[in-house]
């Protein structure tokens, strides 16, 4: 584990940066402007970047003007015949949102003819705000509409911030909407937030042919190697029309959901953050080279199976948030990650990484991640959030063995939020795993049930079992019958907690001396077992 001077000079550097990205971009003005078909964003009196929406089926960011005055991404189809770049997949629009299945719908590329049940638009529905100053903001609403009729709404707000060296931050948040029917958004690999960098860029063509560019992710996968995995960023970084080396950096924040999100990321130019697909990135991208997905072909397992599929139920809103980083140089000279977490210190973020650690079992990465943090200096109407936390962590403590930096978490959970049954029961597993205090451990789960009441939800059951296995273990096994008593006959309780209460009414049976008693209820509860 990280000595506690490398893990404060860690949760110090967030801090830093920031300081130093703030002093950076002072001297700089940013300028949105809304015209007719695009809204224009100027920094120190330069262009560099619009958000076209009238020129075609969907909105999308271009030109993208990189840290040396080039682009930094391709221009076709805006654009044709430049040289180096390859005229494919005209729907890869510099920057853009979609996904290639909402409700059947395809708005990843729209064909110039479409057929009934093949028309996918998104159209402005309005501008919210557009501010100019020292960074720059514009929130507007978009429609996405099948066939003519709504499918969701759109909130698209894109925040920009000038580093040192011509260097730009781009936060690009959308919230989605149902409109009044679900919304199921496919599994499906192309989708998500893309960009197609410029062809000088890329990693090699379509052909093979190779180039100078290289995709590296925070797993360290590069190239091909990239493809599908999941990750917290991504960076696309080679030369720009100059020669000199520049990079598109793209982060995904861990409060969005399946975080990290899968990257459909290419080596002729694409990157995408596509957290709508699952299956699809299983294996290799070899794999799909000879499958055609739906609706054009039948024998994509992938789209058969359905299992990344994600409704959002009418009226349901769903926030995600990325960040991009266009900088100079390699992901190491850019200093990605540390960027990265820069833009990953508020407690969202942080939630969201320990939340992912967790349900990866990375138990001892998220201590060294996490353990020196100081959840108490989060903003003031936090507290839920850091009762979370602090739950979270002593939890992790728990299964590592640590009870008693599990008990300060827990116990520090509590006072913030005392009527948290789940927090008074993970305290009372840890008295009894890790710090053998039973008495402590008694009063954790009557607090839990006192919160509950009798009920046949996990937590009052989970809390009954306990309580009667520590008193029988006290040989008290009256009142371990008591507390077991309180749920009569059991009648209506699914099986798995009926097992474990006529379990622990052996126990007690067993410790009364009550042989014939105990038996009874271990054969009724032998008989529940599932059978092979």
């Amino acid at each position: 584990m990280p000595r506690h001077t490398d893990l404060m000079k860690a949760a110090l550097l967030p801090i830093l940066l920031a300081v130093l990205g703030c002093a950076s971009h002072l001297s700089a003005a940013v300028t949105l402007t809304e015209l007719e078909d695009r809204i224009r964003v100027m920094i120190d009196g330069e262009v560099f970047t619009e958000w076209r929406h009238k020129d075609w089926v969907g909105p999308y960011l271009y030109p993208v003007i990189g840290p040396n005055g080039e682009n930094l991404t391709r221009h076709f189809p805006m654009k044709a015949g430049v040289a180096g770049e390859d005229a494919d997949h005209p729907h890869h629009r510099s920057i853009r949102f979609s996904h290639s299945d909402v409700n059947g719908f395809n708005f990843w590329w729209s064909p110039p003819k479409p057929k009934p049940g093949q028309s996918a638009e998104v159209k402005l529905e309005k501008v919210e705000r557009i501010s100019s100053g020292q960074t720059g903001e514009v929130v507007l609403h978009n429609q996405w509409l099948g066939d003519g009729k709504l499918v969701l709404r759109e909130q698209v707000r894109l925040v920009f911030t000038p580093l040192a060296n011509r260097q730009v931050l781009m936060d690009y948040d959308v919230e989605l909407q149902a409109a009044d029917a679900p919304v199921v958004f496919g599994d499906k690999r192309d989708g998500g937030l893309l960009v197609r960098v410029a062809g000088t860029m890329k990693v090699e063509s379509e052909k093979g042919e190779r180039g100078s560019g290289t995709i590296v992710n925070s797993r360290g996968d590069r190239n091909e190697a990239a493809w599908g995995k999941r990750a917290e960023w991504t960076d696309y970084f080679g030369p720009d029309a100059s020669g000199k080396t520049v990079g598109i950096a793209m982060f995904d924040h861990p409060a969005n959901l399946r975080f990290p999100t899968h990257w459909h990321a290419r080596t002729y130019g694409l990157m995408t953050a596509n957290r709508f697909g699952t299956d699809h990135f299983k294996g290799n991208y070899g794999d799909h080279k000879t499958v055609v997905c739906r609706p054009h072909g039948t024998n994509c397992p992938a789209c058969t199976s359905h299992s990344g599929d994600f409704t959002l139920a009418a009226g349901q809103k769903l926030a995600l948030r990325n960040r991009f980083y266009f900088h100079h140089g390699d992901a190491q000279v850019a200093q990605v990650a540390a960027h990265y977490r820069a833009y990953t210190a508020d407690p969202d973020a942080v939630l969201g990484r320990m939340r992912a650690l967790q349900q990866e079992r990375k138990w001892k990465e998220l201590i060294e991640q996490f353990g020196a943090e100081d959840f108490a200096r989060w903003p003031v109407g936090a507290s839920g959030k850091v009762s979370e936390a602090l739950h979270l962590r002593g939890q992790i403590y728990s299964f590592l063995k640590d009870g008693p930096h599990a008990e300060t978490d827990l116990k520090a959970a509590t006072k913030l939020a005392p009527s948290n049954a789940a927090i008074w029961l993970t305290l009372g597993e840890n008295y009894v795993n890790n710090l053998n205090n039973d008495e402590q451990a008694l009063a954790a789960y009557r607090q839990a049930f006192a919160i509950t009441g009798k009920g046949q939800g996990w937590q009052p059951l989970t809390a009954t079992v306990s309580i009667a296995r520590i008193l029988t273990s006290q040989v008290k096994p009256d009142e371990a019958l008591a507390v077991l008593g309180q749920y009569g006959d059991l009648a209506g309780m699914a099986p798995t907690w009926r097992i474990q209460l006529l379990r622990a009414y052996g126990h007690a049976y067993a410790a009364q001396g009550k042989e014939k008693e105990s038996l009874a209820k271990f054969r009724e509860a032998l008989a529940l077992e599932p059978r092979p």
